[in-house]
């Protein structure tokens, strides 16, 4: 190897593009100075696509969005999404280049629901009554879809590799929430500035406190379990901190529903610890419910009695939860859910089409349920429910589909807790009360079109499926 050559190329790559970037500089064609970090991250992604993987676990908590989510169900977040694009391009090239196609992927039950639930979706664009909105829409899922759970499973196989992707998305994301709580510390810690301190990132604190949240329990898992992953004392500590300081950014969010939602996990934690099986919880929950509905009148008359607002005292906020008679925001979401189940009832079978609530909600609004934030066009949001949000859009199948693919995701988690030990035991259980962070929220928001919650999403949901398809692969071995 002639080391001088070497040399000669680098500064000769060095002098090309010091001189390229003042070019562009003169001429004042600023954007031509990404040309070059573009076609590096092309080639990495060809010769490499493992760290574009790594890459983008990292760079999506702090992509910066080009439009404004408010305004427009489908947009392009800077730098993740040409890259998932470009990738997602290649993926199905290979497939069409490929002579024998095998996905062992698809065995998976998890998998069967996701692409039924894919398939069913695509079917209600084709009758949207919005079409061009539901194509753009079936489009971007079929690329969150194909690279973060479909191309992430095969990665994931190896242990290693999936550590390796949540532990970029942890650090980006301890990133991104030092920057907020710094911002928010110029605005005085109150309630009224958390809710953009994280800009230019995430546009509102809703979806940043539901980011943040999927790697809360993961910390959590990796200090009270690190030893059997095989952690050093140091790393455990070193989560510890990390943990607390991702309670402390969540809690300063001023998110009610990422706070149940982390209660939420941590009840799902006693239950494993507890050994409880899946379908003893099931049972629980189905008395619950119906102990719920059997009081169903006196629990209204308690939340209409319950007057607690949202305010900067975080004691009374968590309160103001359960406040539907004065609070704008519970009034403006029961408004919200109110015109999505009025949808339905008009399509309950295709629905609107996917990615059409925002720009349908507004005639069916009813004046005696609109708020203060309320607008008579109805253009400004969603329907604020992850499982509301399919009824009104793709029937009641959409809704159905999702219903089974938590259940799915559940069944699984509560399989690997049974027959799993070691390392890969209390990876599955990070990533699944990662997971339930966001089926919580899920019940009050929905932000799963963004980036930000689409890619831990689909990746967290990769890892479980990964170390299922390893589980049935050793099985099979040892039958033979």
């Amino acid at each position: 190897m002639d080391l001088s050559l070497d040399i000669k190329r680098l500064y000769t790559s060095a002098g090309v593009f010091f001189i390229y970037c003042m070019a562009a500089v003169y001429f004042e064609v600023y954007i031509a100075m990404a040309l070059p970090v573009v076609l590096l991250l092309a080639w990495v992604a060809i010769t490499k696509p493992k760290y574009i993987l790594y890459f983008l676990a990292f760079a999506t908590p702090l992509s910066v969005h080009l439009l404004d989510e408010r305004y427009s169900s489908v947009n392009l977040s800077l730098p993740t999404e040409p890259l998932i694009i470009f990738l997602f391009i290649g993926v199905l090239l290979k497939m069409l280049k490929s002579k024998k196609l095998v996905v062992p992927e698809v065995t998976i039950l998890l998998s069967v629901l996701i692409l039924a639930d894919f398939s069913w979706m695509t079917i209600t664009a084709i009758t949207s009554t919005m079409p061009i909105i539901s194509a753009k829409y079936v489009l971007m899922k079929s690329w969150y879809i194909g690279i973060f759970y479909f191309l992430l499973t095969r990665y994931f196989r190896n242990e290693s590799v999936a550590k390796k992707f949540i532990w970029s998305f942890i650090v980006a994301v301890v990133i991104l929430s030092l920057y907020t709580l710094v911002v928010h510390a110029g605005g005085g810690f109150t309630r009224a500035y958390a809710y953009t301190a994280m800009r230019p990132f995430l546009p509102d604190h809703g979806m940043y406190a539901a980011c943040i949240s999927f790697v809360v329990p993961v910390l959590f898992v990796f200090t009270i379990h690190g030893r059997q992953m095989g952690y050093t004392s140091v790393m455990r500590v070193a989560c510890l901190v990390l943990f607390l300081f991702m309670v402390l950014a969540v809690a300063m969010s001023f998110t009610r529903a990422s706070w149940l939602s982390l209660v939420i996990s941590l009840v799902l934690y006693l239950v494993f610890l507890l050994k409880i099986q899946f379908k003893q919880l099931i049972l629980f929950m189905m008395l619950a419910l119906g102990g719920i509905l059997a009081n169903m009148d006196y629990l209204l008359t308690d939340l209409s009695r319950n007057k607690n607002e949202s305010d900067d005292n975080i004691e009374n906020h968590l309160q103001s939860v359960g406040n539907v008679s004065s609070d704008p925001s519970n009034l403006e979401r029961l408004n919200r859910w109110g015109s999505g189940v009025r949808m339905w009832e008009e399509k309950p079978i295709m629905g609107w089409g996917p990615g059409t609530y925002t720009f349908q909600y507004g005639q069916f609004q009813l004046p005696h349920e609109m708020t203060i934030i309320s607008t008579n066009a109805g253009e400004l949001g969603g329907i604020h429910s992850e499982y509301l949000r399919p009824l009104a859009e793709s029937g009641f199948l959409g809704t159905v589909f999702l219903v089974l693919i938590v259940i799915a995701v559940f069944s699984i988690a509560f399989k690997h807790q049974r027959v799993l030990s070691g390392s890969t035991r209390y990876l599955s259980m990070a990533v699944f009360l990662g997971l339930v962070t966001y089926f919580a929220h899920g019940v009050l928001n929905n932000y799963t079109e963004f980036d930000k919650i689409a890619v831990p999403l689909y990746s967290f949901m990769a890892v479980l499926t990964a170390i299922e398809l390893n589980l049935s692969h050793a099985k099979k071995d040892s039958q033979e």
